[in-house]
């Protein structure tokens, strides 16, 4: 990576019944981004849909799709018309039973490839959870060459676990793309924002996270989303934190220097168990 890397977060919401309007949202957002030069663009979790853990499952299986879905065919799209890689969150049905909660990559040749599975789901609340609506992914961190920048993807609460961040920085990455959606009333105020700040820190890496925001209300009670769309460099400084979308230019020499004086980063001894550098194709 000779040059700054542009990537670009582009936080959606609130979700209702109908997902073209977090489709045109997604399209506009991935304009902006490529106008000002980006090489990738972060979409959250599931950023079409609306949050439904607390609900039934089975009133809301239709809300997962196929590879060749809807909302993925729109992204590829929009990956080829405007020339960038695309990264973006939806519930894939990959077969009979609970999909995944899954981050696949559009990329401007019109590929599609998986490139996160959600390995951890939020425990049951009163009566339901993520992990009545999903299958948890297998306990793999993959990274991907994207114009020379290494980039690897964890779905929303995947932050909340240091081992994420280290197998991540195990398997090469520059980048980690946070793709976040969902509610987190309990969390302390501050937390959300520490999480990435530090796990960018240990680990030398951009930390990059893009979120839905707003309440949803298609279920009948209010579903606040509580996440920012946020970004660190690989010291821990705060890069930006705004409400719409922004850049984030990963510099070489900036990781370099992080790599080469972060203390944290050069010294862990523990093995790694769950560590993939390949391609995100399946």
């Amino acid at each position: 990576m000779a040059a700054p890397f542009l990537a670009a977060a582009v936080p959606i919401g609130p979700a209702g019944s109908d997902p073209v309007p977090m489709w045109l949202a997604a399209d506009a957002g991935i304009r902006i981004a490529a106008d000002a030069g980006a090489s990738l663009v972060v979409l959250p979790e599931l950023f079409a849909t609306p949050y439904v853990a607390a609900e039934s499952p089975a009133g809301w299986a239709h809300l997962a799709e196929p590879i060749e879905g809807p909302t993925t065919t729109r992204m590829r799209a929009a990956a080829m018309a405007n020339g960038i890689y695309v990264l973006f969150g939806m519930a894939l049905r990959e077969a009979a039973g609970l999909p995944f909660n899954t981050a696949l990559l559009a990329r401007p040749d019109g590929r599609i490839e998986v490139a996160a599975r959600k390995i951890h789901l939020p425990p049951a609340g009163d009566a339901f959870g993520e992990e009545h609506h999903f299958i948890p992914g297998a306990p793999i961190v993959q990274a991907v060459d994207i114009a020379g920048c290494k980039v690897a993807a964890l779905i929303c609460y995947d932050r909340r676990f240091p081992e994420c961040w280290r197998a991540a920085a195990a398997a090469g990455a520059d980048l980690v793309a946070v793709l976040v959606g969902g509610p987190a009333p309990d969390d302390p105020e501050g937390l959300y924002a520490a999480e990435l700040q530090a796990s960018a820190r240990a680990n030398a890496v951009y930390a990059l996270a893009a979120a839905r925001y707003g309440t949803e209300t298609v279920t009948g009670q209010d579903v606040r989303h509580d996440g920012e769309t946020i970004a660190f460099d690989p010291n821990g400084m705060k890069i930006h934190q705004h409400t719409g979308p922004f850049l984030v230019a990963v510099e070489p020499d900036r990781l370099a220097h992080a790599r080469d004086n972060n203390a944290t980063a050069r010294r862990l001894r523990l093995p790694l168990l769950t560590v993939k550098e390949a391609s995100w194709l399946n």
